[in-house]
C-alpha cells in the first residue's frame, strides 16, 4: 500500500499571528521537544527572507500600500498550507516533492507567498506555506479558505497533480471513536506541552485544531496510531433469537 501524505490549510489570525508563525517556521523559537536541533540545518526556505521580522515586515508593507492600516481585530492575517511526507521518507532526497509543492502554491492559492520553509527536523519531512491572502487590495482570507467542500477540492486537485507523482495515497484513515480521539488529543498535547507554540498567541488556535482534528498533528510529531479493536458487548445470535423480550408475556397454546 502507498504511504499517505498530510496536506492541511489553516487560518493565522491576531495581531502578532504572522509574526509568530514565522518565528516558528524559521526555528527563531526556542526548539521544541519534538524537533532533533542536530538536524535543524538541514532545514531550507525556497522564497521570502531567512529572518522572521523582515517577512513580518513585507507583509504590513503591502497591507499599508493596499489602504489597509487598521485590520479587522478577528481577521484572518495569513493562511498556512502544511505539506508533510510519511515518517519514513527521511531517507530520501524530498526536495522535488517540496518543489513540486511550493510551484502547486503559487498556481492555485490567491494572494502574495511570503515564505516557504521546510523543516527536516522533526519526525516527518514537512513544510510550510504562508501566505497573505491579499487580493485586489482586500484581505480575503476567509473567501480564499472556504469551507469543507473547498478543502476537498483542494486535496483531490494536489493529489492528482503532485502526490500520486510521488507513489502518495490519500490518508483514508477513519474516522476515530470518541475513546481512540480523546487519548490521541492526550498524546498530541502532552508531547507539545514543552513546544515552544504553547507559549504562543497562536496556542488557543492549535489547541483548538488538535482537539477537533488530532490525526494530522500526531503524524507530523511522529505519534503512532493504532486503532484498538471494537468489543460487542450485546448478546449473541443464540441469546437473541432464545430471549423473551422486554414485552407483555405470551402465553403459548
Amino acid at each position: 500500500m502507498a504511504a499517505s501524505y498530510l496536506l492541511r490549510l489553516g487560518k493565522v489570525k491576531g495581531k502578532n499571528g504572522v509574526l509568530s508563525a514565522l518565528k516558528h517556521n524559521k526555528r527563531e523559537l526556542q526548539a521544541g521537544a519534538n524537533i532533533d536541533p542536530l538536524r535543524t540545518s538541514f532545514n531550507y526556505f525556497s522564497t521570502g527572507a531567512d529572518a522572521a521580522e523582515q517577512v513580518d515586515r513585507r507583509a504590513k508593507v503591502l497591507m499599508v500600500q493596499a489602504g489597509i492600516d487598521k485590520p479587522r481585530k478577528n481577521g484572518v492575517m495569513a493562511l498556512e498550507i502544511i505539506f508533510s511526507l510519511p515518517i519514513d521518507r527521511h531517507q530520501q532526497d524530498t526536495r522535488p516533492f517540496f518543489k513540486d509543492c511550493l510551484e502547486w502554491v503559487q498556481k492555485h492559492i490567491p494572494g502574495v507567498l511570503l515564505s516557504f520553509d521546510v523543516h527536516l527536523d522533526e519526525s516527518a519531512p514537512h513544510a510550510h506555506a504562508l501566505i497573505l491572502p491579499l487580493v485586489d487590495n482586500r484581505m480575503k482570507g476567509n473567501e480564499i479558505m472556504g469551507g469543507k467542500g473547498n478543502l476537498m477540492r483542494l486535496i483531490n486537485l494536489f493529489h492528482t497533480e503532485v502526490a500520486r507523482h510521488y507513489g502518495l495515497s490519500r490518508n483514508e484513515t477513519k474516522r476515530l471513536t470518541s475513546q481512540n480521539k480523546a487519548h490521541m488529543v492526550k498524546q498530541v498535547l502532552y508531547t507539545l506541552a514543552a513546544d515552544p507554540v504553547k507559549k504562543s498567541m497562536v496556542w488557543p488556535c492549535v489547541r483548538d485544531a488538535v482537539q477537533k482534528d488530532p490525526l494530522p498533528y500526531a503524524q507530523l510529531l511522529g505519534i503512532e496510531y493504532k486503532r484498538k479493536p471494537s468489543v460487542y458487548a450485546g448478546k449473541s445470535f443464540v441469546q437473541i433469537m432464545t430471549s423473551k423480550g422486554k414485552g407483555k408475556a405470551i402465553n403459548t397454546i
